[in-house]
């Protein structure tokens, strides 16, 4: 009787033992747990960030390029229906629009080469200023234009490649931030496996000494 009581409170101890040991590997694996999920919720975040930017980065190196060329376009048809206008007219000033259409071309161009912003807006500030010139030009001939559109085309053109710009650097950054926040997750990971493992572990003999405990013919 007296083995049989003393075997029950070392099973008893062990069981103790054992339930400490679980109680403070659960509320690290709990605190592990957490941090593991908000990790994965900011690894997240900046990956969908990450394709966000990307895919801005895309569409913004197209649309300056299009916008150029919109605006050339648009700035070549009206000059052609303004000389047609003026050759009809037999305008005297025929030739001077003539030649600022090819002042404009030259320009063009170096937008179309351009890769520098700075440079850029100065030759869209003398294109806006040839633009002026014509239509003061026409003006005299009787014919009225209006240069808006290409202006704003110029000027939208001109700020998305601003934003290209700002954003250049922005993937690399945003790799960087997933690598690190990838890191970390694997150093807790490895924790919140190790974790995982011992509670495991402690269970599965709890569940053993309870069963020997519930075994023990006392009477």
């Amino acid at each position: 009787m007296s083995e049989i009581i003393e075997t029950n409170r070392l099973i008893e101890m062990v069981i103790d033992k054992h339930n400490r040991f679980l109680e403070t590997f659960n509320s690290e694996f709990k605190e592990i747990e957490s941090k593991l999920n908000l990790i994965k919720q900011q690894s997240d975040a900046v990956k969908k960030e990450l394709e966000t930017t990307e895919t801005r980065i895309t569409v913004l190196n197209e649309k300056y390029y299009l916008l150029f060329h919109q605006a050339k376009k648009q700035r070549e048809e009206i000059f052609r229906q303004a000389l047609e206008k003026m050759r009809a007219g037999k305008a005297i000033n025929f030739q001077d629009v003539m030649r600022l259409s090819s002042r404009i071309e030259e320009f063009e161009k170096k937008l179309h080469n351009s890769k520098n912003i700075e440079d850029e807006e100065r030759t869209i500030v003398e294109i806006k200023k040839l633009l002026y010139d014509f239509e003061s030009a026409v003006r005299k001939a009787g014919i009225i234009v209006t240069s808006v559109g290409i202006i704003d085309k110029l000027n939208e053109a001109n700020s998305s490649h601003k934003e290209l710009a700002a954003l250049q650097n922005k993937p690399k950054q945003d790799a960087g931030s997933v690598n690190d926040i990838d890191r970390q997750a694997g150093e807790i990971d490895e924790r919140h496996n190790w974790l995982k493992r011992r509670i495991e572990s402690h269970n599965n003999a709890l569940a053993y000494w309870e069963k020997q405990k519930g075994g023990i013919n006392v009477g």
